[in-house]
């Protein structure tokens, strides 16, 4: 039972940390962020958060580590032993379905990161996303042709989430996995005549 506690407190400081931090970092930007900053806005002490973390980029690191975690689970393809064309256009729609859910549980975090210049994190990002779509190619990924290709369509995936986390309101989640679905599944350029 006071393991239960110990816990619950350690969850429970952690979670003040990273709004404190994203608090932070919309209105002061990471940059000029102090650990007290940090540990004033948690209101805790500054020896309470270097019980959690090493310093400010290991903070960031951890909170990036932890989004990915979290998008990586909620893909559901299963293609690790099949050809990489047997990903259809229901298996694309519901994993791209599965991972906005995924950022939209935590959009507060992903538009923080994505919106005040943290490069850093959208290259965290785009590196889970090929990490994802590698499993399943296993060892196609060493072609030229195929790392230009998945770099042009994580790229672009990692933009429309920067474009969507900044207006969700607007942008509703289907209509944009179905543009997504059509122009992963169709040339381009068609695509682009009929606009």
């Amino acid at each position: 039972m006071g393991k239960d506690k110990v816990d619950l407190r350690i969850l429970k400081t952690r979670k003040a940390i990273k709004e404190a931090f994203l608090t932070l970092v919309q209105t002061k930007g990471y940059e000029r962020i102090t650990i007290q900053d940090i540990a004033d806005e948690a209101m805790i002490n500054r020896n309470t958060f270097y019980l959690h973390y090493v310093d400010k980029p290991d903070l960031m690191e951890s909170l990036c580590q932890e989004s990915m975690e979290k998008l990586n689970i909620c893909f559901n393809l299963d293609i690790k032993d099949k050809d990489i064309h047997a990903i259809d256009k229901e298996m694309f729609t519901s994993s791209l379905s599965e991972m906005f859910k995924a950022i939209e549980v935590n959009i507060v975090f992903f538009r923080t990161m994505l919106q005040n210049g943290q490069s850093h994190f959208s290259t965290h990002l785009k590196e889970a996303l090929k990490d994802f779509i590698l499993s399943g190619i296993g060892d196609l990924y060493p072609n030229q042709k195929m790392k230009v290709g998945l770099e042009y369509m994580i790229s672009g995936l990692v933009g429309v989430i920067c474009l969507w986390v900044s207006d969700p309101e607007h942008l509703v989640v289907e209509e944009v996995i179905e543009h997504l679905s059509e122009i992963h599944f169709n040339n381009v350029l068609d695509l682009l005549k009929n606009i």
